[in-house]
Order: C-alpha cells, then sequence, then structure tokens
C-alpha cells in the first residue's frame, strides 16, 4: 500500500465518504441480518454538522477515496468511530493506516483512545486487539445489537 495517501477529508469528501460508509455498513447489516443501521442512514447534513465537531480522515488510492475514519477528544479520552473501507479494499491493511494515523493525530493531547464495535464483530473486534485496544464494557442496545467498548492507552 506504498501509495495509500491519509489527508484530512474536506467538504467535498462527504458523498463519497457516505457512499463507502453504505457500502461497508451494508456488508454488516447483511452478515448479522440487519434492516438496517443508523451508518447506513446519514445524510449529508449531519456528516456535515459532525465535521464542525471532529477530525474525519480520508484514505486514497489513485485519486480515489477508498476508506475513512472520525474521532473527537473530549476529557483527555480521543472517541474514534465509523472506521470505513470501501468492501472490495479491505483486508489490504487501510483501516489498520487509518487507524494508526488517527490516533497519531490525537497522541499528544489525550491519555487514551476508545471506540466500540457489535459484539457479534469479530473480525473489528480482531483488528482493534492487534492494535492493542482491549474491552472494557459491554452495552445491550437490543436483542440484536451488543456494542463492546474497547480502550488503549495514548502513552
Amino acid at each position: 500500500m506504498n501509495d495509500l495517501i491519509i489527508t484530512q477529508a474536506v467538504k467535498e469528501d462527504f458523498p463519497a465518504i457516505l457512499d463507502i460508509q453504505r457500502k461497508a455498513f451494508l456488508e454488516v447489516a447483511r452478515t448479522f441480518h440487519l434492516q438496517s443501521m443508523p451508518q447506513i442512514e446519514q445524510t449529508l447534513e449531519s456528516l456535515t454538522a459532525e465535521f464542525n465537531n471532529c477530525t474525519i480522515l480520508k484514505a486514497s488510492l489513485a485519486n480515489r477515496i477508498v476508506g475513512s475514519v472520525r474521532a473527537y477528544n473530549h476529557d483527555d479520552t480521543c472517541y474514534i468511530s465509523r472506521l470505513v473501507v470501501l468492501p472490495e479494499y479491505q483486508n489490504r491493511g487501510i483501516g489498520k493506516a487509518l487507524m494508526k494515523e488517527i490516533e497519531n493525530q490525537f497522541k499528544n493531547i489525550v491519555n487514551r483512545y476508545e471506540l466500540f464495535t457489535g459484539s457479534r464483530d469479530q473480525r473489528n473486534q480482531y483488528l482493534y486487539n492487534r492494535l492493542g485496544y482491549k474491552p472494557f464494557k459491554t452495552e445491550y442496545l437490543n436483542n440484536e445489537i451488543t456494542f463492546v467498548f474497547m480502550e488503549k492507552s495514548a502513552q
């Protein structure tokens, strides 16, 4: 992935990022037989509002956006969310590279990183474990969804 470029997203990138997000989370919804997910339903207006309060990175290959991640800090914690990679580009190290860069963006201003994923999503948990994240709580949402919250020290 020598030609992978990770940079700050700009508003003009949002339609492509939303498209990637929908495609990535449609795969998750299909895998776990879910009717829908908030990540699939997010609007351009909602993402634009989010932009004012968080850092959004994009990963590009050959001038095509193939992935994205978001984060914001609050009370010495960097909250990471919506790590997405186009399905056809997954398992190539793009998600790992995005995670490393978002951590790097916040390393001097937070003490810890936090994220969450679905309890049944072993693939995501495996990636986050490999990156040093450890589960610290679970949260039951409904009969179909339980979240695993994971953390990692920024030191």
